[in-house]
């Protein structure tokens, strides 16, 4: 869900390289840049943006650019977006010459909060002859925001996993969690030196119940919020499963074994946030084992959805 827009007139371009421009000329509603024969430039357009609106942090979308070119010489080859020093978004290899006005989108990965203030930048190269050849002229440009609900996720390895490394696990977790409107945050990681959990009791693996190996490995937080899922990697359960939600009380988090499969990640974490077992194998908490889901990537419904974030393990940025 969009939550903001915020813009910037043509108006407020800043080359970085002037003296390769041949004209600058700002006009009522955009900025007429004629760069010189067989240079390149790069141009950076601030964006206001606002960083807390009623104490929520919000999250870049997207970036846009409304611009066209005098012809197919004039180019966009960069779009590069920024907040504060830090690059969120790089969009390489372009060769965008607009002949009218047009809103040209740009996604931001992963959508991450804003901290300092975006800017977008552009990379231009000049390759006609002609001052006609060599025109930009540029309205507007801006970002798209959001809010989501948002999953911070801890991440503790006694045992790195075999099958899939915690990465794919910890991408496919996301990708699922963000069709159903959930952003997954990977908050932290520590390795864990602790061999007599490594190989931990988990019981009759019951939510609500946790046995005294489960109640020491979660005690293990550093780092972690109360509100944050805390999940350990450990080299098997005993009675071997694939991975436990069961966790002691206000310590939120589960156990992974490293034969598990790339969802059960995402599984038991759904598990953490209130969910149970389905009998639909296209879904991610199906009760069939999730090394038997079909037509991955598995699916979570609204009413899960609904679910997660009433565990009040959810947390809007």
């Amino acid at each position: 869900m969009l939550t903001h827009a915020m813009w910037v007139h043509g108006h407020q371009v800043r080359i970085e390289n002037p003296e390769r421009m041949a004209q600058v000329w700002r006009a009522g509603f955009f900025s007429r840049l004629v760069g010189r024969p067989g240079t390149t430039n790069w141009l950076h357009l601030p964006v206001p943006t606002p960083v807390i609106v009623d104490d929520k942090r919000q999250m870049v979308h997207s970036a846009l650019v409304r611009l066209r070119c005098g012809s197919r010489r004039a180019t966009v080859t960069n779009v590069h977006v920024f907040d504060g020093a830090r690059r969120i978004a790089a969009h390489d290899g372009l060769s965008l010459s607009p002949s009218a006005f047009g809103m040209e989108r740009f996604d931001v990965p992963e959508h991450p909060d804003v901290v300092e203030g975006l800017g977008i930048t552009l990379g231009v190269r000049f390759a006609g002859h002609s001052d006609a050849e060599n025109t930009i002229e540029i309205a507007s440009a801006g970002c798209d925001l959001t809010l989501m609900e948002t999953v911070r996720l801890h991440v503790k390895t006694l045992t790195a996993p075999t099958r899939f490394t915690i990465d794919q696990m910890v991408a496919g977790m996301q990708q699922v969690y963000a069709d159903a409107g959930i952003r997954v945050v990977r908050a932290s990681d520590e390795t864990l030196n602790l061999p007599d959990l490594d190989v931990v009791d988990t019981g009759e693996c019951r939510r609500g119940q946790s046995t005294a190996e489960q109640s020491t490995l979660f005690g293990n937080r550093n780092g972690a919020g109360g509100n944050d899922v805390v999940v350990y990697f450990v080299r098997a359960t005993n009675p071997p499963l694939n991975g436990c939600a069961a966790h002691p009380s206000g310590r939120p988090g589960a156990v992974v074994a490293s034969g598990a499969s790339r969802w059960t990640l995402a599984h038991e974490v759904g598990h953490v946030l209130g969910l149970n077992h389905v009998s639909p194998a296209d879904r991610l908490m199906m009760g069939g084992g999730t090394d038997n889901i079909t037509n991955p990537p598995p699916d979570l419904v609204a009413s899960e959805a609904s679910t997660m974030v009433a565990s009040g393990l959810t947390q809007a940025p």
